[in-house]
Protein backbone atom coordinates (compact mmCIF):
# COMPACT_ATOMS: atom_id res chain seq x y z
CA UNK A 1 0.00 0.00 0.00
CA UNK A 2 1.58 3.67 -0.98
CA UNK A 3 1.48 6.63 1.41
CA UNK A 4 -1.32 8.02 -0.93
CA UNK A 5 -3.39 4.96 -0.79
CA UNK A 6 -2.61 4.63 3.18
CA UNK A 7 -3.00 8.55 3.92
CA UNK A 8 -6.91 8.05 2.19
CA UNK A 9 -7.86 4.61 3.95
CA UNK A 10 -7.15 5.83 7.53
CA UNK A 11 -8.91 9.63 7.15
CA UNK A 12 -12.06 8.05 5.80
CA UNK A 13 -11.40 4.92 8.67
CA UNK A 14 -11.53 8.13 11.04
CA UNK A 15 -14.21 9.57 9.74
CA UNK A 16 -12.54 12.99 9.12
CA UNK A 17 -12.98 15.11 5.62
CA UNK A 18 -10.34 16.15 4.04
CA UNK A 19 -10.57 19.81 5.63
CA UNK A 20 -11.13 18.20 9.34
CA UNK A 21 -7.43 16.47 8.29
CA UNK A 22 -5.92 19.43 6.74
CA UNK A 23 -6.98 21.64 9.97
CA UNK A 24 -5.50 19.36 12.74
CA UNK A 25 -2.57 18.71 10.65
CA UNK A 26 -1.81 22.83 10.09
CA UNK A 27 -2.28 22.57 5.90
CA UNK A 28 -4.85 23.44 3.39
CA UNK A 29 -7.12 21.07 2.34
CA UNK A 30 -5.47 21.05 -1.21
CA UNK A 31 -2.84 20.00 0.60
CA UNK A 32 -4.46 16.63 1.83
CA UNK A 33 -6.12 15.90 -1.63
CA UNK A 34 -2.45 15.81 -3.24
CA UNK A 35 -1.08 13.90 -0.62
CA UNK A 36 -4.01 11.56 -1.55
CA UNK A 37 -3.74 11.36 -5.09
CA UNK A 38 0.01 10.99 -5.17
CA UNK A 39 0.29 14.36 -6.41
CA UNK A 40 2.99 15.75 -3.64
CA UNK A 41 4.07 13.95 0.03
CA UNK A 42 3.84 15.31 3.40
CA UNK A 43 6.68 17.17 4.23
CA UNK A 44 8.71 15.62 7.10
CA UNK A 45 7.77 17.99 10.01
CA UNK A 46 4.32 16.52 9.10
CA UNK A 47 4.64 13.46 9.08
CA UNK A 48 3.78 13.16 13.14
CA UNK A 49 1.44 15.17 12.93
CA UNK A 50 -0.59 12.90 10.24
CA UNK A 51 0.70 10.40 11.94
CA UNK A 52 -0.96 11.65 14.97
CA UNK A 53 -4.35 12.83 13.59
CA UNK A 54 -5.04 9.04 11.85
CA UNK A 55 -3.79 7.14 15.04
CA UNK A 56 -1.08 5.00 13.66
CA UNK A 57 2.83 5.06 13.32
CA UNK A 58 4.86 7.36 11.16
CA UNK A 59 6.63 3.85 10.13
CA UNK A 60 2.90 2.12 9.20
CA UNK A 61 2.31 5.08 6.89
CA UNK A 62 6.48 5.06 5.33
CA UNK A 63 6.35 1.50 4.74
CA UNK A 64 5.16 0.10 1.43
CA UNK A 65 5.79 -3.31 1.71
CA UNK A 66 3.11 -4.38 4.39
CA UNK A 67 0.36 -6.03 3.15
CA UNK A 68 -3.22 -3.99 3.43
CA UNK A 69 -3.49 -4.90 6.88
CA UNK A 70 -5.59 -2.26 9.17
CA UNK A 71 -3.00 -0.11 10.76
CA UNK A 72 -2.48 -1.03 14.29
CA UNK A 73 -3.60 1.66 16.30
CA UNK A 74 -1.40 3.65 19.21
CA UNK A 75 -2.34 1.98 23.00
CA UNK A 76 -2.22 4.41 25.71
CA UNK A 77 -1.32 2.57 28.61
CA UNK A 78 -3.63 2.61 31.03
CA UNK A 79 -3.62 5.40 34.20
CA UNK A 80 -1.67 4.22 37.08
CA UNK A 81 -3.41 3.65 39.74
CA UNK A 82 -0.45 4.63 42.90
CA UNK A 83 2.04 6.93 43.09
CA UNK A 84 4.76 3.94 42.84
CA UNK A 85 3.27 2.64 39.33
CA UNK A 86 4.38 6.49 38.14
CA UNK A 87 8.19 5.53 38.63
CA UNK A 88 9.39 3.36 36.28
CA UNK A 89 11.57 0.27 36.52
CA UNK A 90 13.33 -1.08 38.68
CA UNK A 91 12.63 1.92 40.86
CA UNK A 92 9.14 1.70 41.08
CA UNK A 93 9.22 -1.80 41.53
CA UNK A 94 11.39 -1.53 44.71
CA UNK A 95 9.60 1.62 45.93
CA UNK A 96 6.00 -0.89 45.78
CA UNK A 97 7.77 -3.29 47.66
CA UNK A 98 10.33 -1.77 49.58
CA UNK A 99 8.26 1.12 50.48
CA UNK A 100 7.26 0.69 53.91
CA UNK A 101 11.12 0.58 54.78
CA UNK A 102 10.18 4.68 54.75
CA UNK A 103 7.82 4.10 57.89
CA UNK A 104 10.97 2.49 59.58
CA UNK A 105 13.72 5.51 58.75
CA UNK A 106 10.76 8.14 59.97
CA UNK A 107 10.31 6.25 63.42
CA UNK A 108 14.19 6.16 63.15
CA UNK A 109 14.24 9.58 62.93
CA UNK A 110 11.70 10.26 65.17
CA UNK A 111 13.53 8.27 67.74
CA UNK A 112 17.10 10.62 67.18
CA UNK A 113 14.87 13.47 67.98
CA UNK A 114 13.09 11.81 70.68
CA UNK A 115 16.85 11.37 72.35
CA UNK A 116 18.12 14.78 71.51
CA UNK A 117 14.87 16.43 73.06
CA UNK A 118 15.40 13.67 76.40
CA UNK A 119 18.85 15.05 76.75
CA UNK A 120 18.29 18.58 75.81
CA UNK A 121 15.63 18.44 78.94
CA UNK A 122 18.30 16.52 81.49
CA UNK A 123 21.55 18.23 81.08
CA UNK A 124 19.48 21.88 81.51
CA UNK A 125 17.69 20.36 84.51
CA UNK A 126 20.71 18.79 86.05
CA UNK A 127 22.81 21.93 85.16
CA UNK A 128 20.64 24.32 87.22
CA UNK A 129 19.76 21.68 89.69
CA UNK A 130 23.63 22.16 91.00
CA UNK A 131 23.33 25.64 90.95
CA UNK A 132 20.84 26.38 93.32
CA UNK A 133 19.16 23.29 94.85
CA UNK A 134 15.62 24.76 94.01
CA UNK A 135 14.35 27.15 91.60
CA UNK A 136 12.40 30.22 92.76
CA UNK A 137 9.69 32.34 90.60
CA UNK A 138 11.20 34.54 87.94
CA UNK A 139 14.88 32.46 87.79
CA UNK A 140 16.34 31.84 84.59
CA UNK A 141 15.70 27.94 85.75
CA UNK A 142 11.98 28.42 85.59
CA UNK A 143 12.13 29.98 82.00
CA UNK A 144 14.76 28.01 80.60
CA UNK A 145 14.69 28.43 76.67
CA UNK A 146 16.66 25.21 76.25
CA UNK A 147 14.36 23.00 78.40
CA UNK A 148 11.49 24.67 76.54
CA UNK A 149 13.08 23.69 73.28
CA UNK A 150 13.92 20.05 74.41
CA UNK A 151 10.15 19.52 75.26
CA UNK A 152 9.16 20.87 71.59
CA UNK A 153 12.12 18.13 69.98
CA UNK A 154 11.12 15.54 72.28
CA UNK A 155 7.07 15.78 71.37
CA UNK A 156 8.22 16.35 67.95
CA UNK A 157 10.26 13.04 68.03
CA UNK A 158 7.14 11.03 70.00
CA UNK A 159 4.84 12.44 66.69
CA UNK A 160 7.59 10.90 64.19
CA UNK A 161 7.89 7.71 65.81
CA UNK A 162 4.05 7.16 66.10
CA UNK A 163 3.51 8.56 62.13
CA UNK A 164 6.58 6.15 61.25
CA UNK A 165 5.27 3.04 62.69
CA UNK A 166 1.67 3.75 61.30
CA UNK A 167 2.62 4.59 57.65
CA UNK A 168 5.23 1.80 57.86
CA UNK A 169 2.12 -0.75 58.59
CA UNK A 170 0.14 0.95 56.21
CA UNK A 171 2.44 0.31 53.10
CA UNK A 172 3.63 -3.00 54.14
CA UNK A 173 -0.59 -4.43 53.88
CA UNK A 174 -0.31 -2.65 50.80
CA UNK A 175 2.59 -4.02 49.12
CA UNK A 176 0.85 -7.55 50.25
CA UNK A 177 -2.23 -6.87 48.04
Amino acid sequence: MKLSEKICYCRKKEGLSQEALAEQIGVSRQAVSKWETGEATPEVGKLSLLAQALHVSVDWLLSEDEPEAEPQPRHSDPPPSTWADQIPGLIGTLARQYGWLAGIYLAIVGAGFTLVGALARASTARMFSMIGGFWPEGSLVASNPVALFGTVILVIGIILIAAGILLAIFLKRRSKK
